[in-house]
């Protein structure tokens, strides 16, 4: 049964005593990862009944505490449901919890129609635009101050796109940051870092993209200073769909 896709599992070294030499929480990861991989690629079907804890224990080498423990992070991100008596049986994709960064980095690997990678820029999309629209009445002197600062630094860093992606990166931060909407603020940060190709640009973007996405930030700066949430709103939605837009479209040039 293991390992899945001919990955090799990956486990701790072991002390002298034969015992391994971490946590079983930090143990109970490598299981739950592998076991990720094997429900996301569908080689664990839906409803499928996982092996008993024994064979488990044998397949990776761990103790029981181990697997009982990676089974229990598994049903917290829904991938499974454990049942006394009944086994543990994996559970249909519409329970998963897509964002937790471990089921959204696998899945991601698998996402080969890109269907996950659009339905994440609609989320983020739908969220930065009414936190936009919140930010414009919330945004101080010297936030705005540094939204127009951020820019000036993108159109400094046409030939330097690291430079160019940190200012990028920055602006939209402090349009969340001023939001006060924690929620969307932990969605869209857990999108960005952990939904790889969710980046709107990439090294590869050309400079008149560069001057196109600055462009659009100055257009958003400009609704927000003028204290239009409304426009705001509108136009960072603009500016994500565009950008994403022009991203598939290189990628499946490529």
């Amino acid at each position: 049964m293991f390992p899945m896709d001919g990955r090799p599992v990956t486990r701790p070294p072991l002390t002298r005593d034969g015992t391994t030499s971490r946590r079983p929480g930090r143990l109970a990861s490598v299981v739950v990862e592998e076991l990720v991989h094997g429900i996301v690629s569908g080689k664990l079907a839906e409803g499928e009944v996982l092996p008993t804890e024994p064979t488990l224990c044998e397949e990776f080498g761990f103790s029981r505490t181990v697997i009982r423990e990676a089974l229990k992070l598994l049903e917290e991100r829904g991938l499974v449901r454990v049942e006394q008596g009944r086994g543990t049986t994996v559970q249909p994709r519409d329970a998963w919890n897509l964002l937790d960064p471990v089921v959204l980095q696998i899945a991601l690997a698998y996402d080969y129609d890109r269907s996950l990678l659009d339905n994440l820029m609609t989320v983020r999309t739908v969220v930065e635009r009414e936190m936009a629209r919140a930010a414009a009445e919330r945004l101080t002197a010297e936030e705005i101050r540094a939204l127009a600062d951020n820019i000036a630094h993108m159109e400094a860093a046409y030939d330097d796109y690291p430079t160019f992606r940190r200012y990028d990166l920055s602006f939209h931060a402090i349009v969340m940051k001023a939001s006060a909407n924690e929620v969307g603020l932990t969605i869209v940060r857990t999108i960005h870092t952990h939904g790889g190709s969710t980046d709107l640009l990439s090294s590869a973007a050309s400079t008149t993209e560069l001057k196109r996405t600055a462009a659009e930030h100055r257009a958003i700066y400009d609704a927000l200073e003028a204290r239009d949430g409304d426009l705001a709103a509108d136009r960072i939605a603009e500016h994500i769909g565009s950008a994403w837009a022009e991203r598939r479209k290189r990628t499946h040039s490529s």
